[in-house]
């Protein structure tokens, strides 16, 4: 599954690939909370998150590539425990206008692997939808971004996981 998932970000990636090399790379840093939702809100409080990706393209092309790795922690409810979750995603950036301010939407394709504290790691695949706002600051560009992320796994192996990571990133 993980091949196949490298396999349509390596052909995205190929397909934009003139495009995208005369684009801007980017590497952002991002942080922020989480929330947790249905079975994972059920069991686990408000979490955090922080993440790196790689960004090709500028809001002065219609599309935009980003790759990135994201670490997630929520607390157990009652418990002394956590889950954590590991993702790394392929997602397209849908830019609303031209300027360098201008909204976005995003979404794509990951892989992510749950654990609950002192239990066996497992992995699925996902997906993710959302959208942001980017705001330039001293010559580095800052965005504000909330997605929906969806493990898509069966519910009765803990694998059906969702939440919304609320986030403020730095590209540079």
């Amino acid at each position: 599954m993980i091949r196949r998932l490298l396999a349509v970000a390596t052909l995205a990636t190929l397909s934009l690939g003139p495009a995208a090399a005369r684009a801007q790379t980017a590497v952002s840093i991002t942080g922020g909370l989480s929330a947790p939702v249905s079975t994972l809100g059920d069991a686990t409080d408000l979490g955090y998150h922080v993440g790196a990706g790689l960004n090709f393209g500028t809001s002065n092309l219609p599309v935009g590539l980003r790759f990135e790795g994201g670490y997630d922690g929520f607390g157990i409810k009652g418990f002394s425990g956590d889950v954590r979750i590991i993702s790394g995603t392929a997602n397209a950036v849908f830019n609303i206008g031209t300027a360098r301010d201008a909204p976005y939407l995003i979404g794509g394709l990951g892989a992510y692997n749950r654990k609950v504290t002192n239990g066996e790691g497992r992995t699925a695949l996902g997906v993710n939808a959302g959208g942001g706002l980017r705001f330039p600051l001293s010559g580095l560009t800052t965005f504000f971004e909330a997605r929906y992320h969806v493990m898509l796994g069966d519910d009765s192996s803990g694998l059906n996981y969702q939440f919304i990571p609320i986030t403020f990133g730095i590209m540079f």
